[in-house]
């Protein structure tokens, strides 16, 4: 069967222009991955010209007892993107609410001890937050809605003391050794509230998944991920999947998939996501190593386009519900039957 180790996180992920690649339980003090020699056809630009090319992306995602929500910042280094979307998981409602952010010096930090990312637009209130050495993760919004949309207001925390807080860190090359691929997921469960028109919805307890990646970007690159959330059994499972362009060349080593079931945390194979019927239809989702076979199927979609002068950014975030079985490294087998999710099939051109 599949295995994968979990190693020491190192001090630096870039030392003397070479990354440090490898899978690792915890993180680094920062998720900086400039100073990388050459990455671009070889030549030894300056750093500060080939730093321009590094993208990063923060994504949050929580499920509580009626919603399931995905909360992103994306950098472009001259502007920035934020989005929240909100799924009704009983009827399939969503929520959309999205702002662009003008130049500042950085959108997503780099520091994993402490820090914050927030849009601070008065009809689009959103942040991003956590303290690492005290197992904190928050999100909270502040939305004003208009003729198609309600106002939207709520938060979501992890507590203190959380079982399910597990910190892993993957640098992969992307998609060789000349370049960097870093990815930060932590794990938690979370308790949130959220406010519609001003009506209160319960506080509930649930799950959450905070990612954070940042990378040397191809001039056109593609990327689908997905996100599952949610308890089987009284067992806690979260799990994150993607597949890019960006995709080390030797996948099976260096990937970012992963599995936690109850905070024992699983590192996945590599995986092919197809839609033979269109992307609003079924999704299969599949490795080679038998640990992976999961089907997909939407109920909701929200596709967006943005054009900003030279960027062009199209993507579907959809949720759905998953089927199939995953394994984890213990060989046990999680059979999931209209398990709760979110995908994102994304496109960037710079």
């Amino acid at each position: 069967m599949y295995s994968r180790e979990f190693s020491e996180p190192p001090k630096q992920i870039i030392q003397k222009g070479k990354a440090e690649f490898g899978t690792y339980e915890g993180v680094s003090a920062k998720i900086d991955i400039k100073g990388m020699r050459a990455p671009y056809a070889g030549i030894p630009l300056p750093h500060f010209i080939s730093s321009l090319r590094i993208k990063s992306r923060l994504n949050y995602a929580f499920s509580l007892d009626k919603f399931i929500g995905l909360a992103a910042f994306i950098d472009f280094k001259f502007i920035g993107l934020g989005e929240i979307t909100l799924w009704n998981k009983e009827s399939g409602k969503k929520y959309v609410y999205h702002t662009i952010m003008p130049p500042r010096r950085r959108f997503v930090p780099i520091s994993t001890t402490r820090g914050i990312c927030a849009c601070y637009n008065k009809s689009r209130y959103l942040k991003i937050s956590w303290g690492r050495s005290h197992q904190h993760h928050a999100l909270s919004y502040k939305l004003k809605g208009d003729s198609a949309r309600p106002n939207l207001e709520g938060y979501v925390y992890s507590p203190m003391e959380d079982k399910m807080h597990h910190d892993m860190m993957f640098v992969c090359p992307s998609p060789t050794s000349s370049r960097c691929s870093t990815t930060w997921t932590t794990s938690m469960s979370v308790q949130g509230q959220i406010s519609i028109n001003k009506e209160n919805v319960d506080e509930s307890k649930g799950l959450g998944l905070m990612v954070l990646n940042r990378a040397y970007y191809k001039f056109h690159s593609n990327k689908n991920f997905v996100y599952g959330i949610g308890t089987i059994k009284q067992q806690s499972i979260i799990f994150n999947l993607s597949s890019s362009n960006l995709d080390a060349a030797d996948s099976d080593t260096y990937n970012s998939n992963c599995l936690v079931v109850d905070g024992s945390a699983t590192a996945l194979p590599p995986v092919y996501m197809t839609h033979p019927f269109g992307i609003s239809k079924e999704w299969v989702i599949q490795d080679t190593e038998n640990m992976v076979d999961l089907t997909f199927t939407p109920a909701s979609l929200n596709t967006r386009t943005v054009n900003i002068i030279a960027l062009r950014t199209t993507y579907t975030n959809m949720f759905g519900h998953f089927d199939g079985v995953l394994l984890t490294k213990d060989g046990e087998k999680i059979t999931l039957k209209h398990f709760p999710g979110i995908l994102q099939k994304g496109m960037l051109r710079l």
